[in-house]
């Protein structure tokens, strides 16, 4: 390993620790011990909190199925579903696990479904900028229903109106990522242009796999074109993912109430939506550890919640313990994925070429 290499690791593995460090701190400035009554308090009623996750995986799973309808692939949904709890695991468990999640999520739709992976590349790439639009949709949401908490909580914990600003900033930010994605993804032919460069001759050891691949590429590239121009999928899918968002800030609100939080809908998807922006630019740290207990710790108390130096903790705990659970589960779904089907098996075949003259 060079030098190089070697100090992005050591980099990577500080910040991870340091993040982690950040997670156990936050907790210790909090009553534990208060945080854990109101958890018992509950009772079993407890595993109510385990509902909403699966059900936001499952709008992702609707409009990634949708799309790849759009492109003629009639799949079912529930090979869809465990493909997206298995690299929702790899998304929580490792840094920058959303890159790793997308690098492997096509090779395990088609070994499930038996979908062409140019194909599952171009509906997964489509899927990507709606989920980054639809996010930003829903920042956006949250900053106007919830103004008024909002401000008070940034007036609160930085004296002015400086938070909704840069949520307000996050949500436009979101919204023209996904444009630019999309731009760059459907009119760019990125797919070809890596292909070309990956068979360069400084690469020579992967020069021949691309040569006779390279169809692959354009194919993708003519796919994610023919999504953006399919508006009746990406509106049908665009519906899903914004479906995923609300019910994961819906989550927070059923936990929070079950603590005894006396907060409105309205007001805790504001400020699940400005942590949710924390969340995704938080990629060094897997599921945004610390960083976003950090946020949810100092909003609850920003926003004068009664007795929250108990429900903090114990809201962190019992959202960590949620993620803990569906982790080992997408584990055990993506170790079971291991098909001995070759993925190429799947890739359309080259386009024919036409007969030699005979001489």
């Amino acid at each position: 390993m060079s030098g190089r290499r070697r100090a992005v690791q050591v980099g990577k593995s500080v910040v991870f620790l340091a993040c982690i460090a950040l997670f156990f701190a936050a907790l210790a400035q909090t009553d534990l011990a208060a945080g854990f009554r109101r958890i018992v308090a509950i009772g079993p009623i407890v595993i109510v909190i385990l509902v909403p996750f699966p059900l936001a995986l499952a709008s992702d799973a609707i409009a990634w199925r949708a799309l790849l309808r759009a492109l003629d692939h009639r799949v079912r949904w529930a090979p869809m579903f465990k493909v997206r709890l298995a690299t929702e695991a790899v998304t929580n468990t490792t840094p920058a696990g959303a890159v790793w999640a997308e690098a492997i999520s096509p090779v395990l739709v088609a070994r499930r479904t038996g979908a062409p992976v140019p194909d599952i590349v171009a509906a997964s790439t489509a899927k990507r900028w709606l989920l980054v639009r639809m996010h930003g949709a829903y920042v956006a949401f949250g900053a106007a229903f919830g103004y008024a908490a909002l401000s008070r909580a940034s007036r609160a914990l930085v004296g002015g109106d400086a938070i909704v600003v840069v949520v307000a900033s996050g949500a436009l930010g979101l919204v023209l990522l996904s444009l630019g994605i999309e731009e760059l993804t459907a009119r760019g032919q990125v797919a070809a242009r890596v292909s070309r460069f990956l068979g360069r001759r400084r690469f020579r050891g992967v020069q021949q796999w691309i040569e006779g691949r390279r169809h692959h590429f354009t194919h993708a590239d003519a796919q994610i074109g023919r999504l953006a121009d399919d508006v009746h999928a990406t509106r049908r899918a665009s519906a899903w993912l914004l479906c995923l968002w609300l019910v994961e800030g819906f989550e927070t609100y059923l936990v929070l109430h079950l603590l005894g939080a006396r907060l409105g809908l309205v007001e805790v998807m504001s400020f699940d939506a400005a942590l949710s922006v924390v969340r995704s630019a938080a990629l060094f740290a897997p599921s945004g550890i610390g960083v976003q207990d950090v946020g949810y710790l100092a909003i609850l108390e920003a926003y004068g919640v009664p007795g929250g130096s108990g429900i903090a903790p114990a809201f962190v705990v019992l959202k960590r313990m949620k993620e803990a659970i569906f982790v080992t589960i997408g584990l055990v779904l993506l170790a079971r994925t291991g098909s001995k089907r070759r993925f190429a098996h799947h890739l359309p075949s080259p386009p024919a070429q036409p007969p030699s003259a005979a001489t």
